[in-house]
């Protein structure tokens, strides 16, 4: 029930917001009047091409309803003016549908334009629509709407209240307590100790210290002394033993050890160089003592 009452009250408010009777615009310029014949009223000549569509109330010294009678031209302050071809609703009527005349040219229905009109206490609202050209305007008329008999409230019967019983208090029996028994104490009987028997020491013997014998000492035997020697050229007594009818003697001295054959290779080895150098001359060499 809770429930179902929310919703109608949520319809309810919905309905409210959105009746045209509470959310409408009030259009209050003088300038609509029939009796405003061309730039009486007005400065410029005015149009409702920027009107934007929505629900309207027109509410000025210049009128209040849009006149159901043929409107002539350069009326209202613009050049083509609107009339309702048409009548207005009843309050039973609801919202309805109508047409809007725009007189110009000789035409009193030059251009159209539909418009939705609802009948609320003592006023009308009309829903609006941007006029199809320039200079085309809605015209306003003074006119009487009755008022409406006040709306009879209803009022709903008081809901009766539903008294529910008691409900039995149930109370349960005692839960009966459960004493367990005391669970016997076991005494584990003690461990016997066990002595271990000492571990038996072991004594190495000594290790025997070994002794090396002495190591020989080796005596090499002396070194044999080479006496130094050296390569000397004899002289010679005529001038074919020279270079060029010289005489001359070379000496070579070889220091250090060296045996009588190494000695003898390297006089063969000088008798071959300087013999390919010094074609003429002749060379004696001998090995002596210093």
């Amino acid at each position: 029930m809770k429930t179902l009452l929310l919703i109608l009250g949520y319809l309810t408010a919905v309905s409210i917001s959105v009746d045209p009777c509470v959310n409408h615009e009030v259009l209050d310029q003088p300038w609509r009047s029939v009796k405003c014949l061309n730039q009486n009223c007005s400065a410029d000549w005015q149009c409702d091409r920027n009107l934007v569509a929505g629900w309207y109330r027109f509410n000025s010294p210049g009128g209040s309803i849009i006149p159901e009678t043929v409107v002539p031209i350069n009326h209202c302050s613009t050049h083509a003016s609107g009339w309702l071809n048409g009548v207005h609703p009843t309050p039973g009527d609801g919202e309805v549908r109508r047409r809007v005349c725009f007189h110009w040219s000789g035409n009193t229905c030059q251009w159209t334009q539909e418009i939705k009109i609802k009948r609320c206490s003592d006023y009308f609202v009309y829903y609006l629509s941007t006029a199809p050209a320039c200079s085309l305007a809605y015209c306003t008329a003074d006119a009487v709407v009755p008022t409406l008999p006040p709306r009879p409230q209803t009022t709903l019967p008081l809901r009766p209240q539903t008294t529910l019983p008691n409900r039995p208090q149930t109370t349960p029996p005692p839960r009966p307590q459960t004493t367990l028994p005391l669970r016997p104490q076991t005494t584990l009987p003690l461990r016997p100790q066990t002595t271990l028997p000492p571990r038996p020491q072991t004594t190495l013997p000594p290790r025997p210290q070994t002794t090396l014998p002495p190591r020989p000492q080796t005596t090499l035997p002396p070194r044999p002394q080479t006496t130094r020697s050296h390569i000397a050229s004899s002289n010679a007594a005529s001038s074919s033993s020279g270079v060029n009818g010289k005489e001359f003697k070379l000496v070579i001295k070889l220091m250090g050890d060296f045996d009588l054959a190494s000695i003898q290779k390297i006089i063969l080895e000088l008798k071959l160089s300087l013999r390919n150098r010094f074609p003429d001359l002749d060379l004696h060499l001998s090995v002596g003592d210093d």
